[in-house]
């Protein structure tokens, strides 16, 4: 019909917009899945950076006393290190019974006179730790054979503690000492020799296989003299006051005979025979190398001019012995052998 206006299509303009739209939506759909939006990305936590490997994770080194948070899965279970170690169990009652049959065994020996075996079964029964009165009975006995069997010229045969030994030309006590690690003063004694620098080649003598060791036992204030795992001796000791005796395992590193008293906590330097000198006549240094000891060089075992001391809390924090106890003692331990264990 002419002069009649055609009227435009609609479908481009919806197609537009239906074109239009679904661009939208496709990219907020994309913008909520990627990164756009903070709160979308997983939050880093703790356990996360746990499973890094070591070197991703940049950390101030604590001291051992301070745990290190981590999760409840993930947490030692062992006790922390600031807690003292509980004390031993009790013997069961298999073992009760076990202890005994050897202390039992031990007395029969002795009166067979067999001492290595009696020996043998009071060292087993101790290794068991027995509670009273069987320990008292075990270190007495065991202290007694060690003055026959180890500190006397008697040599049991099968004893592989100690041996005899026929004297080379050139040899020196020292030098057989040496080679043993024990000292010549107590082959001297042992031996029944007045003067250590007149032997002769093809003398035979009994020699120790050491080096001996000691054990303190800071609840009973005693200190075990051993040789290889065998108790030998024992000891009274005094000890620091507050507990102040660290614990740990040390290892003798000087030895000084009529020492002169530097007090560690300043004043008067007190000479070898001065009256007032509280090491008595001799001083065995101390070096820590294991446990609470590591690194601690400042303590050492020594005599005392106060006896009524020892069996009690009174010291800086050095072992103290009887003056007669700490010479026989003296003779035993060698520099850089002989350990001191104090637990």
């Amino acid at each position: 019909m002419a002069g009649h206006r055609k009227r435009p299509s609609n479908v481009p303009t919806f197609l537009t917009v239906a074109v239009l739209g679904i661009a939208v939506v496709a990219s907020w759909w994309v913008f909520l899945k990627g990164d756009g939006v903070a709160e979308a990305k997983p939050k880093m936590t703790l356990a996360a950076v746990s499973t890094r490997p070591p070197e991703a994770v940049e950390a101030a080194p604590l001291p051992p006393s301070t745990p290190v948070a981590r999760p409840e899965s993930e947490k030692p279970a062992e006790v922390p290190e600031t807690k003292p170690a509980p004390p031993p169990p009790a013997p069961t009652a298999d073992a009760t019974s076990r202890i005994r049959t050897l202390v039992e065994g031990g007395k029969q020996a002795l009166a067979a006179n067999n001492p290595l075996s009696a020996r043998t079964n009071f060292n087993q029964a101790l290794a068991l730790v027995p509670a009273e009165p069987e320990r008292t009975v075990v270190r007495r006995e065991l202290a007694k054979l060690g003055d026959e069997m180890i500190f006397s010229p008697r040599v049991y045969e099968n004893d592989r503690l100690v041996a005899r030994y026929v004297l080379q030309t050139g040899d020196t006590l020292a030098k057989v000492a040496v080679e043993h690690k024990v000292t010549a003063d107590l082959l001297a004694f042992i031996n029944g020799i007045a003067d250590k620098n007149l032997i002769r080649a093809g003398q035979t003598i009994k020699v120790i296989e050491g080096p001996f060791h000691a054990k303190v036992d800071k609840k009973t204030y005693t200190l075990d003299v051993l040789l290889g795992e065998t108790l030998v001796r024992q000891f009274s000791v005094g000890l620091g006051a507050d507990d102040s005796t660290p614990n740990g395992t040390w290892k003798i590193s000087s030895k000084l005979s009529n020492p002169t008293y530097h007090p560690p906590r300043g004043g008067a330097i007190l000479a070898a025979d001065d009256p007032k000198n509280p090491l008595g006549e001799r001083w065995m240094g101390m070096v820590g190398v294991e446990g609470k000891s590591v690194g601690q060089e400042r303590y050492g075992i020594h005599g005392t001019i106060e006896p009524e001391s020892i069996g009690t809390p009174s010291s800086m924090g050095c072992i103290r012995l009887k003056n007669e106890d700490v010479e026989f003692l003296y003779n035993c331990l060698v520099e850089k052998h002989s350990l001191v264990v104090v637990e």
